[in-house]
């Protein structure tokens, strides 16, 4: 993996032995960056440099900068002023394959992969392995391919069959992947933008041990993350961004997480306190004995008016497969479903909305939205019936667009999402504010059952305050939510109950005084809380 000369293709042959020492040289200086879009100033005369044998953490608010800078750097954008320098000679970085050309290789938080192609052909993408014949020099060899992809997510120690089509594959895994089609680029600068979003702790120490080894083999590693305990763990400098300006930059030993959180938001955010609770109310969900083949079985729950339940487990534990098969977005085998003390046979997504449930998913991007559509339609998609009124003469129907706008404002304003208009493409906002988008759309409709998967994945400490908070009003209000996290802490803070599920399976139930992260973390991996208290389950035993 050593590093590519300017104007140099790059070549596939990852390995972190292969990478030749070089000395603190600046592998990258961009000064006074700026760029604008329509109606927003995305940087503003922005300063930024990476090192040799340096992991430097980029920080900032969602909406801050962070992701246009560096996909100026990655060549998707180009920049509107300012100086760009690559091992200190200026460079027009013209597109991303010019990009990888020079040496540089992304990973980006939302994943560019092909669902269709193999997990070799995604990783070899762009630089598929021919023969070296005159008559196969223009005929991919798999054999190569699979061979070399093989031997990266090895070096990765994750265990990934590389012939398996990636549409087959859960979202840590495909994280996994994006990684390694990253890594396969013989680069000197690795730019990781949110790289442990998706990942099992096991997986995220992996990524650290392999990102150590490229920064100690010469490489410049920029890094971008909102879990901010990760910085003290990985990066050498930080540098924080807020509102498209860079704000500070210090050694991370210098930078503890209350100096950076006040950096990222301008003032002191407090982590919330523990919610007292209150009691429940009527029974609005219950699941009973559901079943879906390989995936998971027997799962009992049920939440109540003015209640925040946690489902938590490892990943690969089945949490998401459970709440995509409560909203049939997935078909479960068995199982009974009940809303209000009524069951119901939920045939489709369109069905539970109806019902009063909503999803919120984890896959944002691919799941949650119509990413080529406006923020106004996104968040008006779930209750168009409510802002339609039929003709006099009974024939077609209008939506009433006063009243759309309307609401519209109030639920962008009331969540902070930043767009410079309600007209804006969704897909032009950062993951923090495309997250509010979706919670904006389900509090348009007439849900009382909140299915949230992972609502704070990807966004900043903030961001997160603010959904947590959201939660909580919305149980206030006497909605009943359902609560997935890989955030523990989180789980602990918000929920009033929490379920822990392990292989498919609930193996516990926390109360709310039995609820620590310790007995979260013994149940998922143990299958019991190791204490007295909380419901443990064994797999003959009923709700």
């Amino acid at each position: 993996m050593g590093q590519a000369s300017i104007g140099t293709p790059a070549v596939s042959t990852f390995s972190p032995d292969h990478v030749t020492p070089v000395d603190h040289q600046l592998l990258v200086e961009m000064t006074g960056i700026s760029k604008r879009f329509p109606g927003v100033l995305a940087l503003s005369d922005v300063t930024f440099d990476l090192r040799a044998r340096e992991v430097h953490a980029l920080l900032g608010a969602n909406g801050a900068g962070k992701s246009t800078l560096i996909k100026i750097l990655a060549g998707v954008y180009t920049k509107d002023a300012g100086v760009i320098r690559l091992r200190g000679h200026e460079t027009e970085i013209r597109s991303p394959r010019h990009a990888q050309e020079l040496g540089i290789a992304t990973i980006y938080q939302e994943y560019n992969l092909v669902p269709d192609l193999s997990v070799a052909e995604n990783i070899c993408l762009g630089h598929l392995p021919k023969g070296s014949s005159p008559l196969t020099k223009f005929i991919v060899s798999r054999q190569q391919m699979n061979r070399h992809a093989e031997r990266i997510l090895r070096d990765l120690q994750v265990d990934i069959s590389p012939t398996i089509p990636l549409r087959r594959l859960g979202v840590a895994k495909q994280q996994m992947v994006e990684i390694a089609k990253a890594l396969s680029l013989e680069s000197g600068i690795y730019i990781m933008d949110e790289p442990t979003a998706a990942l099992s702790s096991k997986e995220i120490e992996e990524l650290f041990r392999v990102t150590r080894s490229m920064r100690d083999r010469g490489c410049g590693v920029v890094y971008i993350s909102h879990r901010l305990e990760e910085v003290g763990m990985l990066a050498d400098r930080v540098t924080v961004m807020r509102d498209g300006r860079c704000v500070d930059t210090l050694a991370a030993e210098n930078a503890p997480t209350s100096r950076l959180v006040q950096l990222m938001v301008g003032h002191s955010v407090e982590r919330a306190a523990r919610h007292p609770g209150c009691a429940p109310g009527a029974k609005l969900l219950s699941v009973d004995r559901l079943s879906r083949k390989g995936i998971f079985e027997d799962v009992s729950l049920d939440i109540c008016e003015g209640e925040v339940v946690g489902l938590a487990g490892l990943m690969g534990s089945g949490r998401t497969e459970v709440a995509r098969a409560i909203f049939a977005a997935d078909r479960a085998d068995s199982g009974e479903i009940s809303v209000r003390g009524k069951p119901i046979r939920v045939k489709s997504p369109n069905h539970a909305v109806r019902e009063g449930l909503c999803y919120l998913p984890e896959d944002r991007k691919k799941l949650g939205l119509v990413l080529s559509s406006s923020v106004r339609d996104n968040i008006i998609l779930a209750s168009l019936a409510r802002f339609c009124r039929f003709r006099i003469a009974g024939k077609g129907i209008w939506l009433d667009q006063h009243r759309i706008r309307k609401e519209v404002v109030e639920r962008v304003k009331s969540l902070d999402i930043k767009t410079p208009s309600i007209g804006q493409f969704v897909e032009s906002l950062s993951g923090g504010n495309q997250q509010k988008v979706v919670v904006a759309r389900w509090l348009c409709s007439s849900a009382r059952i909140f299915l949230f998967d992972e609502p704070t994945r990807g966004v900043d400490v903030n961001a997160k305050s603010e959904i947590y908070s959201l939660v909580r009003t919305l149980a206030a209000e006497g909605a009943g939510i359902l609560l997935i996290s890989s955030e523990v802490e989180e789980l602990v803070d918000a929920c009033d109950r929490i379920y822990i599920l392990r292989q498919g399976r609930i193996v516990a139930e926390l109360l709310r005084d039995e609820i620590s992260k310790e007995a979260i973390l013994a149940a998922a991996l143990t299958g019991t809380t190791g204490e007295d208290g909380g419901r443990h389950r064994t797999q003959k035993e009923d709700l």
